[in-house]
């Protein structure tokens, strides 16, 4: 393969697609967005929730330690009961329990007060409710070892004991009194409390030592409880965070969402609205065009005509995009060698490329794919469009395999593309070199609808290109794709008989009064009637009065009236006693009403209609039903 402007031909390609070149001005759907890549950085949760969040936890907590401090409180009452034989443990476990009784109460208030789910996570308020009673509950522990272990009656099996009893309740209540900072004084001071008042009592080496044992074990308790509250906070904090950036992405792509839906419902409405006008001046200009043969002013209709129709293939490219959005083109596969594809691109470009001075070149192999030959001949149709429209000399259209794949490739001489375009080429809308959208270089959506079709064909486009040197843009196709089963499709239609049938009597069903007489004006000459109605019920009236019948309708899908076109023509086949051949008729390009069009069974036209077409359609229509009459 040649070399392309010092380097390896294809190093650099450049379809920009139907309209090629990139714009310059942001896309609809870029205004306002966040730069890509970036996050939204939600701000510092406020105090009030980590407060709240700390403060439902403490509650949900609270009731299995309740059970756990009423074993352990029994047990300690228990063991001293059994060694002393006196009542004081019983009567210290006994308030022991009534508290801790009475934390259960509370906690069940506060339940009843804050209940699931509603405050399943947070709650405003209330923390007296778990604190006073824990108050009350933690001061029976100051007053623990006097009860247990009353002056006078210490013996180092009863000390250690105690020790035991005491330094497990504190901490066991780590876990619990982290949760809440106000909390950590209230359960240890009291037992740390206790224990070094009555051993202080005791005196002796003893009795010293182990009271300043118990102040160093309560300070660390609490030091270690204040440290995990804070790693508890810190966490907490996290976790608040990241649920205000998800709630806040959340909000911000159903925003997106919401205005992804609203540009498409903008741009169907006014497509449809910008497609009835084009849809009424493509036949009106059409039949001034033939009802002016030889006169003077024919040079003037056909620039109409020729004007309309660029129009009209701008907004059918459009068209292409809803059809595919909306699943209504189906590939359907089958073997086509490449260069029976090349062959085709050659008999549609050689004649404009040699207009152009530009040779087309080509290079194939023996391969043969599975696929659809008219999506892909579309896909290599709108590369090799943009390359005569950008190229200086010559055009390189190659096949070659690569491993499982074969890349079809168009190479041009142009000027190329920038790296900052390369990635958006392919994007809806975008356009290298035409910052003032000159209407005439395109839309910006042929390489939009070509990554399309090549999805729905299985394969992938891509684009190099070096500035100064030119492009190429490819597609990649499975070399091996396995032949798909296919769909089973209706038997084709009848052709027409050759004999030629009466004109027909037309009904057409439009709101819109200049279209109604645009197809009037057109179809006039060539029909024996034509009634033209704004509404269902003019159309009704037409049908029930017409003792001949119709042979045909012709009925808009977006009507004035409640029921839509598919509606309409049910109604309206049941007044006739028939399937009366209809053509629905439809400016609409939303993915929805496409496909509803389509599954109505109709014979479906989007507007603006080719005056030819209609006209060719509708006989074919007649005629089929005639045919099937018969």
């Amino acid at each position: 393969m040649r070399r392309l402007c010092g380097g390896r031909a294809g190093a650099s390609d450049h379809l920009r697609d139907s309209t090629h070149g990139a714009r310059t001005s942001p896309r609809p759907h870029d205004v306002n967005a966040p730069h890509p890549g970036t996050l939204p950085t939600p701000h510092a949760p406020p105090e009030k929730l980590v407060r709240a969040r700390l403060l439902r936890r403490m509650f949900v907590m609270g009731p299995p330690t309740v059970f756990t401090a009423l074993a352990a409180a029994l047990f300690m009452a228990g063991v001293f009961f059994w060694i002393t034989r006196e009542a004081g443990p019983l009567v210290w476990g006994g308030v022991t329990a009534a508290l801790l009784m009475l934390r259960l109460v509370f906690m069940r208030w506060n339940a009843r007060l804050y209940p699931d789910p509603e405050f399943a996570l947070q709650q405003p308020d209330g923390a007296w409710r778990f604190m006073a009673p824990l108050a009350a509950y933690m001061s029976m522990w100051a007053f623990g070892p006097w009860a247990l272990m009353p002056p006078g009656t210490e013996t180092p099996e009863r000390i250690l004991i105690l020790l035991l009893g005491q330094f497990s309740v504190l901490m066991g209540a780590v876990p619990v009194i982290s949760t809440w900072r106000a909390m950590v004084p209230v359960v240890t001071i009291p037992l740390a409390l206790g224990v070094a008042t009555r051993f202080a009592w005791m005196g002796g080496p003893v009795g010293w030592f182990t009271c300043a044992v118990g102040v160093i074990f309560g300070a660390s308790m609490a030091r270690f409880a204040l440290s995990q509250h804070q790693v508890l906070r810190r966490a907490l904090i996290d976790q608040i965070e990241k649920e205000l950036l998800s709630e806040q992405l959340m909000r911000q792509s159903i925003e997106l969402q919401r205005l992804n839906q609203e540009r498409s419902r903008f741009f169907a409405s006014a497509s449809h609205d910008l497609r009835q006008p084009v849809h009424a001046l493509a036949l009106f200009s059409r039949a001034l065009q033939r009802d002016l043969q030889d006169h003077p002013a024919r040079a003037v209709a056909d620039r109409v005509v020729q004007a309309t129709d660029a129009v009209s293939g701008l907004l059918n490219a459009m068209l292409d995009i809803s059809k595919i959005d909306a699943g209504t083109v189906v590939p359907r596969p089958a073997e086509i060698a490449i260069d029976q594809l090349f062959l085709r691109l050659a008999h549609l470009f050689e004649s404009r490329a040699s207009e152009a001075g530009i040779a087309l070149r080509f290079h194939t192999g023996p391969e043969v794919l599975s696929t659809d030959s008219e999506l892909v001949l579309r896909v290599l149709a709108n590369f090799v469009d943009n390359a005569i429209k950008y190229s200086a000399r010559g055009i390189l259209i190659s096949a070659r395999a690569r491993g499982p794949k074969v890349r079809l490739a168009v190479w041009d001489t142009g000027r190329g593309i920038a790296v900052d375009h390369l990635e958006l080429v392919f994007d809806e809308f975008y356009q290298v070199d035409n910052p003032h959208r000159d209407v005439t270089r395109g839309l910006g959506i042929g390489l939009a609808i070509a990554r399309r079709l090549a999805r729905l064909v299985g394969g992938e486009v891509g684009v190099r290109s070096r500035l100064g040197c030119g492009s190429v843009f490819w597609l990649d196709l499975p070399r091996h794709a396995p032949l798909p089963t296919p769909a089973p499709e209706a038997p084709p239609p009848a052709a027409a008989p050759a004999a030629d049938h009466a004109p027909p009597r037309v009904l057409l069903l439009d709101d819109e009064a200049p279209v109604g007489e645009a197809i009037r004006l057109w179809l006039a000459p060539y029909c024996a009637r034509i009634e033209i109605t704004q509404s269902v019920a003019a159309a009704r009236q037409h049908v029930m009065g017409s003792p001949d019948g119709f042979d045909a309708f012709i009925i808009d899908f977006r009507l004035a009236d409640e029921q839509n076109g598919i509606e309409a023509t049910a109604e309206l086949r049941q007044l006739a006693g028939r399937n009366v051949p209809t053509i629905l008729v439809t400016g609409d390009t939303d993915p929805a009403r496409v496909r509803a069009a389509y599954a109505s069974g109709l014979e479906v036209m989007f507007k603006p209609v080719q005056p030819e077409l209609l006209l060719q359609t509708l006989r074919e229509l007649i005629a089929r039903n005639a045919t099937r009459s018969e």
